[in-house]
């Protein structure tokens, strides 16, 4: 039960939710510095070091009328090429009408024995509040071979008249998952994140390769890429829905052709026409012969977001310097009207008193674009002491840099080369007297000057009178506040409900629903919540900057898939097929959080506590969801895994057994286990 002041704060919460929501508030966006030791932090990453592993398959069921009874049904035939737990799932709306039969090989001696001994396990499978029922069957031991496998739906389903569009219109009504864990898995990526743009050919890759030889995603070192294994009687394909909803095929190639490396190598290639602006949902399907002489079948799922060219720069650079800061212009070349704001990167370098080059600083904000002396220019600034600390001085000179889309992080235009910045007059600092001394970053190199009515307030609040709270903030399509409140003493909950935002609108959006909390607040993040606190953070000036002055922690999350989840590319696919909930979010992918991943510096992942969860292990129920466990990797928590929860730079706070990510899953929620709010409660800020 609540109390009386929980009760007008969570009221209070929700009330200003709609008021923000309306008024829009506008957050100032940082002007982010950091030393050149870091530049290689924020390369744009490399498709191949998150690329989809998958030892399972994902395919439609499309349903027609049964020749030998009234039933409404669908029969395809599975190759299984394991031993060990196999698992048929069907995922849909009406999954309590749907009844599964498989038949395995009727060569098999256990023919009769795995026709009739499936576990079967309801649940739910999705992301927080965009969750769609699901019911999984496993075999506990598999029989290699061609498996026979029907789903029917009873005639009576036809008085659904959502159900009845589909039959007729020969689209799929649910969708079913297939986990073969053999030693066999098959491992796709992007050629490139350069090249997502109307008009661009966008080159996927796929190749089989061995379990035992594929390293988990924070183990794979620089330029690390699985050797292929090669298969026989291969059929590889993309299946792909543009933005506009038609359906396509395109056939993949192991020739040499088609971006796939050399011909009969195990690697093989696909080329995608970007035609249009959007999100394009596409599954891998890869079908063939193991070493082993097994047929197999696997799938994954990449969502690809094409964008435009919608800001372009000319390359030239011009600077002006005040008393304490170096501001950069970069002039533009080309802009789209109504052209959105734009992430800004470039790394700074000046000279010696030698003359030599000296690598000075990285530069990073979110840019408008502006007039200045009749010219469209993209500005940020250096804090002077950056170039005092490196020794340096004019000429100045820029290189490596990148404008990204702030909803997707994808790269829309790049200068590499260095550039010199041309300054009509400067006065070099380093021989001025700094207090305090140069080997002290202060938060005005890293973040810029923040706004006087921040700036007044910043390590002048305490906690013992200040005007602070703790936030809660929920993730992805949530209905709601998933924290247990009666754990807390002094919150505030976020509420968005039931919404799918890019990480940097939801971001803003606390951003501005912070601003009541005059003296500052701190952070406890559910699922993508965690990572709208690091975006804050990172890119935006606001009320939680006001607490880092303070003991305690900033930012605690649990659940959050820092690195993307692979269950964003299958919901995204069933979604965009049968229609449920909420739309795709690319942040969550894998490729999406690593694009967004790579723009996030040193100095704010440390403000990160991080804890993760998972299903209990040791009794006939080792998983949060049958369904999920198919697409995740193990242990995990019935959205994320733990090798994608992983953030680095920041302190893995703790992982807890038995406790999985949402509700409807086989162990409590894990944002209402009390000893770990209490802790949450406990260790933060306010």
């Amino acid at each position: 039960m609540l109390s009386s002041k929980q009760s007008v704060l969570a009221m209070f919460g929700l009330c200003f939710t709609l008021m923000i929501i309306v008024s829009h508030a506008a957050l100032v966006p940082k002007n982010q510095a950091g030393p050149a030791s870091e530049f290689s932090n924020f390369a744009i990453p490399d498709p191949k070091m998150v690329a989809q592993t998958s030892n399972s398959a994902l395919t439609q069921i499309v349903f027609t009328q049964s020749k030998t009874s009234n039933n409404i049904e669908w029969i395809t035939t599975i190759p299984v090429d394991t031993v060990q737990d196999f698992t048929l799932s069907i995922i849909s709306n009406f999954t309590s009408e749907l009844t599964l039969t498989a038949i395995p090989p009727k060569s098999s001696s256990f023919h009769s024995e795995h026709t009739k001994k499936p576990i079967v396990s309801n649940g739910m499978f999705g992301l927080d509040g965009n969750m769609i029922p699901s019911t999984s069957y496993l075999w506990s031991r598999a029989v290699v071979g061609e498996w026979t496998v029907k789903v029917s739906a009873p005639a009576s389903l036809l008085a659904n008249e959502h159900f009845a569009r589909q039959v007729s219109g020969a689209t799929p009504s649910a969708f079913l998952l297939a986990l073969n864990p053999s030693e066999f898995q098959i491992y796709t990526y992007l050629q490139s994140y350069n090249n997502l743009f109307v008009g661009q050919q966008v080159p996927v890759l796929a190749m089989l390769t061995s379990t035992q030889e594929t390293l988990p995603v924070g183990q794979r070192p620089a330029g690390y890429t699985p050797s292929a294994v090669k298969a026989t009687n291969v059929a590889a394909s993309i299946n792909v829905i543009a933005p506009d909803g038609k359906s396509s095929t395109i056939q993949m190639h192991d020739d040499g052709l088609h971006s796939d490396g050399e011909a009969n190598d195990g690697v093989y290639g696909a080329i995608l026409n970007a035609d249009e602006e959007g999100n394009y949902m596409t599954s891998v399907v890869f079908v063939g012969t193991s070493p082993n002489g097994d047929d197999l079948f696997r799938t994954t799922q990449h969502m690809i977001p094409v964008t435009s060219q919608y800001v372009t720069l000319s390359g030239n650079v011009q600077a002006t310097q005040s008393s304490d800061e170096l501001t950069l212009n970069f002039e533009v070349a080309t802009i789209a009207a109504n052209a959105p704001a734009v992430r800004l990167f470039a790394e700074v370098y000046g000279v010696d008193s030698a003359g030599e080059q000296v690598a000075i600083a990285w530069v990073q904000t979110v840019a408008t674009a502006q007039k200045l002396n009749n010219q469209m220019v993209l500005q940020t600034t250096l804090n002077t002491r950056w170039i005092a600390a490196a020794n340096a001085t004019a000429p100045f000179s820029v290189a490596n840099v990148l404008l990204s889309d702030m909803d997707t992080f994808v790269p829309i235009n790049q200068v590499a080369e260095l550039t010199a910045v041309k300054i009509q007059k400067y006065t070099d600092v380093r021989g001025l007297r700094y207090d305090p001394p140069l080997n002290v970053i202060t938060k005005d190199m890293r973040d810029g000057k923040m706004p006087a009515k921040l700036a007044a307030k910043y390590g002048k609040v305490n906690t013992e009178t200040g005007n602070g709270k703790l936030m809660l903030v929920h993730g992805y399509c949530a209905n709601g506040n998933p924290f247990s409140t009666e754990d807390y003493t002094n919150w505030v909950a976020f509420e968005d409900p039931q919404e799918n935002r890019p990480t940097n609108t939801f971001a803003q959006m606390v951003g501005e629903f912070g601003e009541a909390i005059t003296d500052g607040f701190s952070i406890v993040g559910h699922s993508q919540g965690g990572l709208v606190a690091l975006h804050l953070a990172t890119y935006y000036h606001s009320n939680l900057d006001l607490s880092t002055t303070l003991p305690g922690r900033i930012i605690q999350s649990i659940g959050s898939p820092y690195q993307g989840t692979g269950l964003a590319g299958s919901l995204a696919s069933i979604g965009s097929a049968i229609g449920i909930g909420c739309s795709a979010n690319n942040d969550l992918t894998l490729d999406g959080a690593a694009l967004w991943l790579s723009s996030i510096p040193t100095d704010k992942r440390e403000l990160v506590y991080f804890t993760t969860t998972q299903y209990k292990t040791g009794g006939l129920v080792n998983y949060c969801n049958l369904a999920a466990n198919s697409v995740l990797k193990w242990p995990n928590d019935g959205v994320t895994d733990t090798d994608h929860s992983s953030l680095a730079g920041a302190t893995y706070a703790n992982h807890l057994k038995g406790w999985c990510h949402t509700i409807d899953m086989k162990s409590p929620p894990q944002c209402t286990n009390k000893q770990n709010n209490i802790e949450f409660n406990q260790n933060s800020v306010w």
